[in-house]
């Protein structure tokens, strides 16, 4: 039986739409920009967990419901990023070592990747189907560009797990801010304040310009193509 605040929260839940959700994507950026502590250490593992984790679940979760994913899908996410979230806090808890929270910020960072993929995927689809232009579709690409962005940061938050040394990291930002403006200077080509060491960190820089430009010029293209269709019909 649902609590009386379930039953309050997931109405306004249903009443998101694409603008909302711009927005939220708009906040989670600013959230991995701002310099708090990076998760190597206790108070940015007590910020990441208690405020930007919660925010990344939300916002992935309101992109597959609008969406259109399959109701058991969206389930089988909600429950794995549950599981995930608890095993990170049990990890940070105990007295296990450097290597745990590693692992654990790996697997966080790649369910985090994984389902961010997802929801640009069928975003993107139900943006190409569409055959008028309306808001949803203008917030819709602002979606998808910002989910660009995340999927990148998200991207080199493993390599550097992984790789500490993959990446001049300049002396007076925090990592995560860096990793930031790198995958935003990526995905709009100009460049980002610190530079790359290895292979694996280059084709993450690769893969987003490429796609980014993709995205610009087959769907830009496309919305224009609507509008100027829909102005002679």
């Amino acid at each position: 039986m649902r609590s009386p605040l379930l039953n309050d929260f997931l109405p306004r839940v249903e009443g998101l739409r694409f603008q909302h959700l711009a927005v939220l994507m708009t906040v989670e950026l600013f959230l991995l920009g701002i310099a708090f502590p990076d998760a190597t250490e206790l108070t940015g593992d007590v910020l990441l967990f208690m405020l930007l984790a919660p925010l990344q679940f939300f916002n992935r979760y309101v992109g597959l419901k609008l969406s259109g994913e399959r109701p058991r899908l969206i389930a089988l996410y909600r429950h794995i990023f549950t599981l995930v979230l608890l095993l990170w806090l049990l990890l940070q808890l105990a007295p296990m070592g450097y290597r745990a929270n590693l692992g654990i910020h790996v697997v966080v960072y790649a369910v985090l990747t994984a389902i961010s993929t997802l929801v640009l995927v069928r975003i993107l689809y139900r943006i190409w189907r569409i055959e008028t232009i309306n808001a949803d579709v203008l917030f819709g690409i602002i979606i998808c560009y910002a989910t660009v962005i995340v999927i990148g940061f998200e991207l080199h938050a493993i390599n550097h797990q992984l790789h500490p040394g993959a990446y001049n990291f300049l002396p007076e930002m925090k990592h995560h801010s860096q990793l930031l403006f790198l995958s935003m200077g990526s995905t709009t080509t100009l460049g980002g304040p610190i530079t790359v060491n290895t292979t694996t960190a280059q084709l993450i820089n690769y893969f987003q310009s490429y796609v980014s430009q993709v995205f610009l010029v087959v769907f830009v293209s496309r919305m224009i193509g609507l509008h100027t269709g829909s102005n002679e019909g």
